[in-house]
């Protein structure tokens, strides 16, 4: 199950890195909301797989949907993020943004309490009580930001003028591309993920896989002179990447009871894909903070204080692990 677990967890940053280069030879051809409707095709497809697929809980009887928690945690990211990412645009201290931001917060606490309250709660929040199991889901959460911090402004990067004196001039394919060696990197370090556990032991691979992840930040904000060297970033991240998600469902497996593996696995999809919200939003405002009125494209600074950003994310989310006691990374 854990095997199993880390390799559908190591699929999802590597159907990330192969959905930017598919949509961005549709749009090439077809327009930009031709990649959307592909987009939608897709999903519509894993849907009726899923539904078709899947065989139903023989253990668990069915539980009503948590329309208000689902309600709750849809309120608070949707305005979290819209305050983000307009405030450089509105203005940090205007009235939409604090207010937006204040019932960002409010309907957080809500959304927890009601957690910790309901019978058949959207995410169960008593799972993360341990330091472990909090410490993971934290984790997920710093490496979908660092994550998306690159993912969404990486194709940005490579279509940038030459004229500006470090973009390219890409197309949308060729910026597309750019994430596929992300796509096969990720995929090869949860591969090597198992024999990096019995080289260094299993409390200081997701350290080592931050600290990979933290050398592609600084490799995309700081050394990219040619468009090769983008490449080179972007795998060198993507192989970090790839090792963190595929140790985080042993570390999480290791801290719940057998029959609520799957509600703390869905709590930790839950927080990395917060995190790739947060770092889509934060990248794209950091390059509009960086972009002088009446210019098209941010100054070099942008990217570079992405990477930093980026960074500092895995940083904290390699000392958040590497500080945990053995026994919580060995059971």
């Amino acid at each position: 199950a854990r095997s199993t677990a880390a390799a559908l967890s190591v699929t999802v940053a590597a159907g990330v890195g192969l959905g930017y280069p598919v949509t961005g030879a549709i749009a090439e051809v077809g327009g930009v909301h031709a990649a959307f409707w592909f987009g939608a095709a897709a999903s519509a497809v894993a849907i009726v797989a899923a539904a078709l697929v899947y065989p139903p809980s023989a253990d668990v009887p069915p539980r009503r949907l948590d329309v208000a928690g689902a309600v709750l945690l849809g309120t608070a990211l949707s305005a979290g993020l819209l305050a983000l990412g307009e405030a450089e645009r509105w203005g940090w201290t205007s009235p939409a943004v604090l207010g937006l931001t204040a019932l960002s917060l409010v309907t957080v606490v809500a959304w927890a309490v009601w957690q910790l309250r309901a019978e058949a709660p959207l995410v169960d929040l008593r799972l993360a009580r341990s330091r472990t199991a909090a410490t993971a889901h934290g984790a997920a959460l710093l490496v979908g930001l660092a994550n998306y911090l690159l993912l969404s402004s990486v194709p940005r990067l490579a279509q940038e003028p030459e004229s500006t004196g470090y973009g390219f001039g890409a197309s949308i394919v060729v910026a597309g591309l750019a994430l596929l060696p992300f796509s096969v990197a990720s995929f090869l370090g949860g591969r090597f993920a198992p024999q990096l556990r019995r080289a260094v032991g299993q409390r200081l691979v997701i350290p080592v896989g931050a600290v990979v992840l933290g050398i592609g930040e600084v490799l995309v904000g700081f050394v990219r002179e040619d468009l090769w060297q983008l490449f080179a970033a972007m795998a060198v991240a993507g192989l970090g990447v790839g090792t963190v998600f595929a140790a985080l469902p042993g570390l999480i497996v290791s801290t719940v009871p057998p029959g609520e593996t799957g509600s703390a696995m869905s709590l930790n999809q839950v927080m990395r894909y917060v995190g790739f919200a947060i770092g889509s939003a934060a990248g794209a405002t950091v390059l509009e903070a960086a972009t002088a009125a009446g210019e098209e494209s941010p100054a070099t600074t942008g990217y570079e204080g992405i990477g930093l950003i980026g960074l500092g994310a895995c940083v904290v989310l390699a000392v958040l692990t590497a500080t945990l006691p053995d026994r919580a990374t060995t059971r």
